[in-house]
């Protein structure tokens, strides 16, 4: 499970549409209780930088984000920096979880019972987050 602290978009939307660029981030208090309850609860878990590409299968393939993931980045998603981009504009909290089931470094795919219990670890500390805030 990766809990995106904070996500960077590899695309120009954050600058065309909100004139910002850099890392957007999760409301503070909201990644603070998923800390807090990933642990209480015993989730195995992670927090950082997510990056964010429009093209998530990407033509280039493998290696296509090996800068992002020397520099840190957890993992990639399409969607994260534009939730904490749009929360910010609007004055919302946001908080973007994910779970890592397929691997487009090593092209390995997690297996369904697997797949399951990673959802549902992740949809029990979104409850319970959601319940605490």
């Amino acid at each position: 499970l990766v809990i995106s602290q904070s996500a960077q978009a590899e695309n120009a939307q954050s600058g065309q549409v909100f004139g910002l660029y850099g890392p957007a981030g999760a409301d503070p208090a909201l990644l603070a209780c998923a800390l807090a309850k990933a642990a209480e609860l015993g989730i195995d878990h992670c927090a950082g930088l997510t990056v964010c590409s429009d093209i998530f299968y990407h033509p280039e393939g493998r290696g296509r984000f090996a800068d992002a993931q020397a520099a840190g980045a957890l993992g990639v998603d399409m969607e994260t920096s534009a939730l904490y981009r749009i929360a910010a504009h609007f004055g919302a909290r946001a908080l973007s979880m994910c779970v890592v089931v397929d691997n487009i470094e090593t092209g390995e795919l997690t297996d369904y019972s697997e797949r399951q219990a990673l959802f549902t670890d992740m949809s029990r500390l979104a409850l319970a987050v959601a319940a605490e805030s």
